[in-house]
């Protein structure tokens, strides 16, 4: 199939196939005209570059999973592919917990510049944005009253 073939059935523009190429993550044979060929393993193995980068998984992972995808047992897969899946979750997890403690201090803070009354002089807008000592950050009382 030609690169055009194959951007067409699986979806991956060109561009993207030829760097997959350039990378190692494809392989094509060059043709006497200088045509890139390939394949039609390309399709299967595009379809394992699609899913993996749809859990996270970086290229150069991608590209140590493909080895042992192609040349091991289903178990050898497993227990590579187990572990990094494993951590992605964690990294996951983690960044949740983040972004909820981000979203409670952003209640938090909109119900605070909610409350600020109407007025004709001059206000420092970050007031409305720190605590009741001052500080940048909100109390675990807030935060806590930010998440119902």
């Amino acid at each position: 199939m030609r690169i055009s073939e194959v951007a067409a059935r699986s979806g991956v523009p060109a561009t993207t196939l030829r760097y997959y190429d350039t990378i190692g993550l494809i392989n094509a044979h060059r043709q006497s005209n200088g045509y890139r060929a390939y394949d039609e393993s390309v399709l299967e193995r595009l379809s394992f570059i699609e899913a993996a980068q749809r859990l996270g998984l970086s290229l150069p992972e991608i590209a140590q999973l493909l080895v042992v995808v192609e040349g091991d047992t289903c178990t050898q897969v497993r227990e590579a592919l187990h572990p990094k899946l494993t951590e992605r979750l964690r990294e996951v997890d983690a960044h949740l917990a983040n972004l909820r403690l981000l979203r409670n201090r952003l209640v938090a803070a909109t119900r605070r510049v909610a409350a600020c009354p109407d007025s004709g002089v001059s206000c420092r807008s970050e007031c409305m944005l720190l605590d009741q000592r001052g500080r940048g950050c909100l109390t675990p009382d807030e935060t806590t009253q930010g998440a119902q």
